[in-house]
């Protein structure tokens, strides 16, 4: 869907003229500041690590968050200071009172701030600008580095938008909004309706835009785009709540057309569409409605013009047809510029946990024992839900450190359907769970629901005892399964090729109850697939059962290099420096319940702490970048708290309120 498009630097007078774009969005320009359009970057600008710049999510194209800025190092970060720091607004009195996010909307739950939504965005930094969005609507800011200033905001709008069942289209909300993309003149950015727009660099006006899919099928881009070599490459999260199964797409920048676009889920005739059962047995779990949303956003190999990217996982959760479920679950190589599938890695078979792959994968050139000699591959790492790290050839697909395909307990009632092994790799894993003799973590021995009961002696809904398992343990009607479950998210990780570590930031001994719904049981979503579709129950991320695990995992080896356990959550996700130096947010002091958010510097080699900013009047679960200005080094952090791992309690265990907000901090050596 290609709506239409705006010629860069027309006046907002003839907007209000043609009332085109007025219907569709709004822009202001607050204060004035010279900002000169970026050029097409080049593979080479784009590849190379961050530096005066920050010039894509990531940093660079490879994932690996690393800057080749050391104004700031281990001497001298203890010395950091606040330059600057602002509201962007989004958090507004009307929303957390519970008025509409949107005309027409359901009005939220009074006196409640969880109705921002999430702040998880990282910004681009570009010749001195930063470029954001947040939620609950999408908005993009313009915003000077070096003061905080707000040049323009651009907000969409949802106006005309009517779902199948006849109510409107809300974004509630908002999801996650992970960030933004730059690039000739142009700032990209995807919406939770599905639409990926272009905003004027200068202006703040809309430029074009389109859609990865339609609303009415739940399509929604829930990660950043990336721009490369003329093109923005943008994942639709269509697959849960019953959506359409989603596409990873590439658009022409200059004007958003189609350029092509590849489905985790096979079509009929294609490669891996025998792995699905289609005749209806065993609930949906069609190739229409199938999953795989794609969580998070590409990691691109110019030189070799070779995407990859994790997929999640298949609908629904269970009560499936028998079959692998190719390519959800899956580590998969696509090329650039076509969209052809090059080789995959799956790492759930027929996955019944939700057990897909949310986290950024990286990309660096290691030594590896291939054959029996140690030669020096091309490699891409991820970590998936539960800790396990995968380390691939990013060329072959093949994996570099070796991964063993472990028997795991079946389950053969009607519909459950389990794969007789899983991948199980030779790496450590970065969690604190209890590791089970097969290297697959366990449920932590203090879990509990969200009432604060533990599941080792509560009762579930059905009236009978939880099961305690594991990653794998298969899961009926007969009883509650407690397992291990979303520890490793979205926060993001990076590279250090000082000591070729990835380091990652998870939440430990987090778990959830599930109980099997039969497929007669199964009711359709208003989007038309099932869904999740599980009976089930949340430890509802309270800071009695979860903590954190900040992790540095030699990526050559697979061997940890440092360990930490937190009392808090770790859900920001770090950036590293040629300094010396790693920058990680914390949820909040202590066991983060208060929410009071911070900053940490730590030595990349060895995690030692070497500076903490004060704290902040909210969670920070938003990754830090480092840009420089006039020749001056900063850091920015996004704060202002999120919903999916939210252990924030200042009212208390049971009342619904968070700690949220809006905020933008930046720091610089004094």
């Amino acid at each position: 869907m290609h709506r239409f498009r705006w010629p860069a630097g027309v006046a907002l007078a003839a907007v209000a003229v043609f009332g085109v774009l007025s219907a569709t969005a709004s822009s202001s320009r607050v204060v004035t500041k010279a900002i000169t359009p970026s050029p097409a970057w080049t593979a080479a600008q784009l590849g190379a690590p961050a530096g005066n710049n920050w010039l894509e999510y990531y940093g660079s194209l490879d994932g690996s968050r690393y800057s080749s800025l050391n104004q700031i190092t281990t001497s001298n970060v203890g010395t950091l200071k606040e330059v600057w720091h602002n509201s962007l607004g989004t958090c507004t009195p009307d929303l957390i009172a519970g008025k509409p996010v949107i005309p027409g909307a359901p009005n939220g739950a009074p006196n409640n701030t969880t109705n921002c939504g999430s702040m998880e965005s990282n910004p681009v930094a570009v010749d001195g600008v930063l470029y954001t969005t947040n939620a609950p609507l999408g908005e993009v800011f313009a915003i000077d580095a070096a003061t905080g200033t707000q040049i323009w905001k651009w907000t969409p709008s949802y106006a005309g938008e009517i779902l199948n069942n006849g109510s409107a289209f809300t974004p509630g909300s908002g999801g996650r909004r992970a960030g933004v993309a730059v690039g000739e003149g142009l700032v990209f950015n995807g919406l939770p309706d599905g639409r990926l727009v272009a905003i004027n660099q200068v202006t703040g006006q809309l430029a074009w835009e389109t859609a990865v899919g339609s609303y009415k099928n739940n399509a929604k881009i829930s990660s950043a785009p990336i721009y490369v070599n003329g093109m923005v490459l943008a994942g639709d999260g269509s697959g849960d709540s019953g959506g359409n199964s989603p596409s990873l797409q590439a658009f022409r920048a200059a004007n958003g057309a189609r350029i092509w676009t590849w489905s985790p889920i096979p079509s009929p005739g294609q490669p891996g569409y025998k792995t699905w059962t289609n005749d209806g047995k065993g609930g949906n779990g069609s190739t229409l409605y199938g999953g795989g949303s794609f969580w998070e956003s590409p990691v691109v190999d110019v030189a070799r013009g070779i995407i990859t990217v994790g997929t999640g996982n298949p609908e629904p959760w269970n009560t499936r047809g028998p079959g692998q479920n190719l390519y959800t679950d899956s580590i998969v190589g696509l090329d650039l510029y076509t969209g052809q599938l090059k080789w995959y890695f799956q790492q759930v078979h027929h996955d019944l946990w939700d057990s897909d792959l949310p986290n950024n994968g990286v990309m660096f050139d290691g030594k590896f024992k291939v054959n029996g000699k140690l030669v020096t591959r091309p490699a891409v790492a991820y970590v998936n839900k539960v800790g396990m790290t995968f380390v691939i050839d990013r060329v072959t697909g093949k994996p570099l450190i070796p991964v063993k395909e472990t028997k795991v307990p079946q389950n053969h009632s009607d519909g459950v359907n389990t794969w007789p092994t899983q991948p199980v790799p030779a790496t450590q894993n970065v969690l604190f769970n209890p590791i089970g003799k097969d290297g697959i973590p366990c449920t932590s021995t203090d879990a509990v629901t969200s009432l604060g009961t533990p599941f080792a002696t509560a009762t579930a809904p059905d009236g009978k005892p939880y099961k305690i398992g594991c990653a794998y343990t298969p899961y009926d009607t007969t009883q509650y399964t407690v397992m291990p479950f979303e520890m490793m998210d979205w926060p993001a990780s990076s590279y250090s090729p000082q000591n070729h570590t990835m380091i990652t930031c998870g939440v430990t001994g987090r778990a959830t109850a599930m109980e099997q719904i039969p497929a007669a049981s199964q009711v359709a979503s208003t989007f038309g697939g099932l869904g999740a579709n599980r009976l089930g129950v949340s430890d509802g991320s309270t800071p009695i059962s979860n903590s954190g695990n900040f992790t540095a995992l030699n990526v050559e080896t697979g061997k940890l290099t440092f360990h930490q356990h937190w009392p808090a959550i770790c859900y920001s996700g770090s950036a590293n420096t040629a300094g010396g130096v790693t920058f990680v947010g914390h949820f909040g002091t202590g066991d983060g319940s208060k929410g009071d958010g911070y900053l940490e510097a730590v030595n990349t080699k060895t995690g030692a702490s070497l500076w903490t900013s004060p704290t902040m009047p909210y969670p920070v679960s938003a990754a830090p970048i480092t840009y420089t200005v006039n020749g001056k080094q900063y850091v920015t952090v996004e704060v202002g708290g999120a919903g999916h791992n939210d252990v924030t309690r200042p009212f208390g265990l049971l009342d619904p309120r968070r700690v949220r907000g809006d905020y933008v901090y930046t720091f610089a050596v004094s």
